[in-house]
């Protein structure tokens, strides 16, 4: 993490300059210049999303935590 500003933080994405602002509610306590690890997977393609009810993505959202 490069940064804290306010109510989020800054992280530096490789060497090509890739900026990410991520809520800081969403974290544990971080501080400037701790190492953070992210990782981003596909578990529904959005097509599928499209077809589900908002009360099955719901139940599925809540579930997965």
């Amino acid at each position: 993490m490069d940064r804290v500003e306010e109510d989020h933080i800054v992280v530096l994405l490789g060497d090509e300059g890739y900026v990410l602002h991520w809520p800081r509610l969403l974290l544990p306590e971080v501080q400037e210049s701790d190492l953070l690890s992210f990782q981003v997977k596909v578990e529904l393609p959005a097509s599928e999303v499209r077809k589900m009810s908002p009360k099955s993505l719901l139940e599925r959202l809540v579930w997965e935590r």
